[in-house]
């Protein structure tokens, strides 16, 4: 009876030792294709192209963007008093300085000054300082690239982002003082969402080229705020371009910042639409300035990491 029992019990031992070999193997097995398919997964040989590669990555990583951006804003005004109004105070402040020193030069070429003054301030600022942050970001503030992985470009979009808000805000400030001015609001403001798409376009295509320069050649940040100063002035943004001697005027056919400024300008200061070629010149400006600008970034995007 009890050798029955010890041969029951082996072989009732042997099937289960079968059976959890049998799992064993089917687990490992499971494992072992599981394994191949990540490999498949993220082999670098069937990654797209990068302008492709890049594209996608920001789309997977948007969350981390408006984050990025929301961090921007609160470490930018959290031991600020006003916090968020200095995006109004600052235009304002600046239109009256300006207008108090030049508003009675051109008082009569240029009424209400102060609208055509605050006009040409806010697409300059949003251009300027939104591409200068991004360049300051990408050469002396990316070491996260160095220790985990995200899109290369997700510094940039998030720094256009906060300046498209801090934009968008500071217009408050442009329809305040054209209430006070009794400068009327007509509907072609309802152009400027338009415009101020085509600016936030040719604004990251720009960020994405000095950004890209910035991070290989250091120097360029210093370059560009010098650049910058002496286009500023040669940009009519306090003072109208008919002032200027004919030679000078043919000039500012090569300026591109004066083509982007009239695009937003013109539907608040003159009520009128923009003409066809300014609308066509404008866009196709911004078009080529990103696609040069992604294109330049994401061709360099690997070798970032390395050079900051």
């Amino acid at each position: 009876m009890r050798r029955r029992c010890t041969d029951a019990f082996k072989r009732r031992l042997f099937k289960n030792n079968v059976i959890v070999n049998a799992n064993s193997a089917f687990i490992v097995t499971v494992r072992r294709q599981v394994s191949t398919l990540i490999m498949l997964e993220y082999d670098s040989s069937n990654r797209p192209p990068p302008v492709i590669d890049e594209l996608i990555q920001l789309v997977h990583y948007r969350d981390l963007i408006f984050l990025m951006v929301e961090n921007i804003i609160k470490n930018r005004y959290k031991r600020s008093v006003l916090g968020i109004f200095w995006m109004l105070l600052n235009p304002l402040l600046q239109t009256i300085v300006l207008t108090i020193a030049f508003g009675a030069m051109f008082k009569s070429s240029l009424p209400n000054y102060a609208i055509y003054l605050l006009c040409g301030l806010l697409a300059w600022n949003f251009i300027t300082q939104t591409t200068q942050y991004a360049m300051s970001t990408m050469a002396y503030g990316g070491g996260l690239l160095k220790r985990v992985y995200i899109p290369r470009a997700t510094y940039i979009v998030a720094a256009v982002g906060n300046g498209l808000i801090n934009f968008l805000v500071s217009i408050a400030s442009l329809i305040i003082i054209a209430i006070f001015l009794a400068h009327p609001i007509t509907l072609t403001w309802l152009f400027l969402p338009v415009s101020i798409l085509i600016l936030a376009i040719f604004a990251l295509g720009f960020a994405l080229l000095l950004s890209t320069s910035s991070v290989f050649f250091t120097d360029t940040v210093d370059i560009y705020q010098v650049l910058i100063q002496a286009f500023f002035f040669l940009t009519p943004i306090m003072y109208p371009s008919s002032i200027l001697p004919i030679e000078l005027s043919r000039l500012l056919a090569f300026n591109p910042f004066l083509i982007l400024i009239d695009i937003f300008r013109i539907p608040i200061y003159v009520n009128q639409l923009p003409s066809v070629d300014l609308i066509i010149s404008s866009i196709l400006l911004a078009l080529m300035t990103l696609a040069a600008g992604w294109i330049m970034f994401t061709k360099k995007a690997d070798q970032i990491a390395y050079r900051l």
